[in-house]
C-alpha cells in the first residue's frame, strides 16, 4: 500500500499493522471510531484529532465504510455510564476501534455484556495521539507481542502448581495457581478464541496476560504503583514514593499499612465493601503485561495517568488484584483496583517465570524467531543485569 499524503512513516507502519492484523479491516465493513471530545482539553480521555483521522483514513483504503462518533459525555465517579447513542453504534457496527480511557470493557458491567450479545468486535485502541502511533511502543508488531503473551501463558495452562513471588523490596508470597479449565471467567477456549468468541474485545498494542487465579495465598506484598483508572477516583497519584505493604492470610487482604496511599486506598475499599460484597478484600488474583517497549517518555505523553496504563503493559510490570468483587446490580461496575511491581521473581512449579522483572518468555526461541521476521521494527530489549 502506498503510503496516505500526510501521514508520517512510522505512524503508518502502526496502523497498517493495527486494520490489517488486529482489527482485520475487510472490505464493506462498517467501521465505528469512537473518541471522547474531552480528550481534546486536557481531560483524562487523551486524544487528538489528528490520529484519529489518520485512523479512519487507514481503514478506508481497505474499502470498509468509517464513521467517527465523538462523545460528549462527563463520567463523574460512582455513575460511570455506557452512552446510548455509542450502544446504538455498537448494535449496528461490525466493528469499534475504541479510543476512550473512560467507557471500557474492562469496568463497565453492562458495557462489556452489550458486545457480547450484539456479537461486535472492539478493539480498544491505546495510542490514541500522533506521538503515542510514531512510538516504539505502537510500531513493535503485533505478531511479536502475542507471541510473548503465548509463550508466557505455558506455566500457567498446567493442573495446579505452587507459585512463590518475591521481589526486592520485601515482597514474599506462596500459593498455588488454580486448574486452567476451573478458572471463572476462562471456559477453556485458546486464549485469542475466549477473546473474539465470547468477549469481542481485544487490545491494541497488546495489554496483559490473562488472569491467573490462584487459592492458599499467604505471605506478604509491597507495592508502590497502580492502574491508573481507580487512583484518581481513590485520591492518590498512580505511581508513589512510600510503599505500601498489604498482609495476606488464606487469600484474604487482612491489613494494608504505609504511608499516607495505604490508609486511602484502605479506606477505598472499606467504602466499596456495602456495594460488591465481601469479595473486596479476597487475593486471589494476578497477571502481568507483555509488551516489550511500553515504556513511553513524558516528551511522548506528558498525561501521567496514561503514562501509567501504557507502562501497565510493559513486560516487567506484574501486578495482583487487591478485591475480587464482581459486577452487580447495585454496583454495576467490575472492580479493578491493582496493586503493581517492577523487579519480581516468580517460580511456578519448577518453571522460572520472572526473574528480577525480566520475563523469561522474552528468551524463548519461538519468540526470537517471530522478531527476525522484523528486522525493521522495535523488538525486545536488551536484558540489563
Amino acid at each position: 500500500m502506498a503510503i496516505q499524503v500526510g501521514i508520517p512513516q512510522a505512524a503508518m507502519t502502526s496502523l497498517i499493522d493495527l486494520v490489517d492484523n488486529v482489527a482485520e479491516v475487510k472490505p464493506g465493513m462498517e467501521v465505528v471510531v469512537v473518541a471522547h471530545k474531552d480528550g481534546l482539553y486536557d481531560g483524562p480521555n487523551l486524544v487528538d484529532e489528528e490520529a484519529v483521522s489518520w485512523m479512519a483514513t487507514v481503514v478506508q483504503s481497505r474499502g470498509a465504510h468509517c464513521s467517527i462518533l465523538w462523545i460528549d459525555d462527563p463520567q463523574p465517579e460512582g455513575h460511570w455510564r455506557y452512552p446510548p447513542i455509542f450502544k446504538g453504534v455498537v448494535q449496528e457496527a461490525d466493528l469499534v476501534l475504541c479510543t476512550s480511557f473512560e467507557i471500557t470493557t474492562t469496568e463497565l458491567g453492562n458495557f462489556r455484556r452489550h458486545f457480547e450479545d450484539a456479537k461486535t468486535w472492539m478493539v480498544r485502541v491505546f495510542p490514541t495521539t500522533a506521538p503515542l502511533l510514531m512510538s516504539k511502543w505502537a510500531q513493535t508488531p503485533s505478531e511479536l507481542v502475542t507471541t510473548i503473551r503465548h509463550q508466557a501463558a505455558a506455566p500457567f495452562m498446567k493442573h495446579m502448581s505452587k507459585f512463590v513471588l518475591t521481589d526486592p523490596n520485601g515482597t514474599h508470597l506462596e500459593g498455588y495457581t488454580m486448574d486452567p479449565q476451573k478458572r471463572p471467567g476462562i471456559p477453556g477456549l485458546p486464549y485469542d478464541s475466549y477473546r473474539k468468541q465470547v468477549r469481542h474485545v481485544t487490545f491494541w498494542p497488546e495489554w496483559v496476560h490473562p488472569p491467573v487465579n490462584c487459592t492458599e495465598v499467604n505471605g506478604v506484598y509491597y507495592f508502590d504503583r497502580m492502574l491508573s483508572w481507580w487512583s484518581r477516583y481513590i485520591g492518590i497519584e498512580p505511581q508513589w514514593k512510600d510503599l505500601v505493604r498489604v498482609d495476606v492470610k488464606d487469600s484474604r487482604i487482612v491489613d494494608i499499612t504505609g504511608g499516607e496511599e495505604a490508609v486511602k486506598i484502605k479506606r477505598y475499599l472499606q467504602k466499596l465493601e456495602p456495594l460488591v460484597g465481601d469479595g473486596i478484600w479476597k487475593f486471589d488474583t494476578f497477571h502481568f503485561g507483555v509488551h516489550p517497549n511500553a515504556e513511553i517518555s513524558e516528551y511522548e505523553c506528558p498525561s501521567p495517568l496514561y503514562r501509567r496504563i501504557i507502562n501497565h503493559s510493559s513486560y516487567h510490570n506484574l501486578h495482583v488484584h487487591l478485591g475480587s468483587a464482581g459486577a452487580n446490580e447495585k454496583f454495576p461496575y467490575y472492580q479493578h483496583i491493582t496493586a503493581d511491581i517492577q523487579h519480581a521473581t516468580l517460580t511456578v512449579g519448577d518453571t522460572l517465570v520472572y526473574d528480577n522483572g525480566w520475563l523469561c518468555a522474552l528468551d524463548d526461541p519461538v519468540v526470537r524467531e517471530v522478531e527476525k521476521k522484523y528486522p525493521d521494527r522495535p523488538g525486545i530489549p536488551e536484558r540489563i543485569k
